[in-house]
């Protein structure tokens, strides 16, 4: 009799071991990249531009960090509600100090160059690229893709 309830067990799990489970769960093809829109022409000048860094997006990280490392730390201290407090009391004042630490190395002035090219339909436009391989009088093409412009050799 313990022969038979051993084989019930073990014939459910072959049977179940040939089950289609149909081709899997769906995933979505990747983006089709657009086209990208070139156009030609002449650099006609440079002039230095001073940019200023964007940190918000560091100092969110920073502030995520922080915050799961002060956590971290807080709960190793108390216990019961003490240890709850602790651990939220350590995740605040780790988010706190993340935050300003990336704004404060991430935050600041750089220097980039605004070239500007004559197209070949006689339009005038300006490109903010930081970039020392373009020089005045040199032919490059502007190319437009996804929302962007840049510049690049012919």
């Amino acid at each position: 009799m313990n022969k038979r309830l051993l084989i019930l067990p073990l014939c459910t799990l072959m049977v179940a071991g040939c089950v289609d489970n149909g081709p899997g769960p769906y995933t979505q093809p990747p983006p089709v990249q657009q086209q990208a829109h070139v156009r030609h022409g002449t650099i006609i000048g440079v002039r230095n531009v001073e940019m200023r860094r964007n940190t918000q997006g560091d100092q969110v990280a920073g502030a995520l960090v922080g915050g799961i490392v002060g956590g971290i730390i807080g709960n190793q201290f108390g216990e019961g509600s003490g240890k709850s407090l602790m651990t939220g009391a350590g995740a605040a004042t780790g988010a706190v100090v993340g935050s300003n630490m990336a704004k404060r190395t991430s935050s600041g002035t750089y220097w980039s160059q605004a070239w500007e090219i004559r197209l070949d339909s006689g339009r005038v436009m300006t490109i903010i690229q930081s970039s020392n391989t373009f020089r005045v009088g040199q032919r490059v093409r502007v190319i437009t893709r996804d929302g962007r412009t840049w510049l690049a050799s012919q």
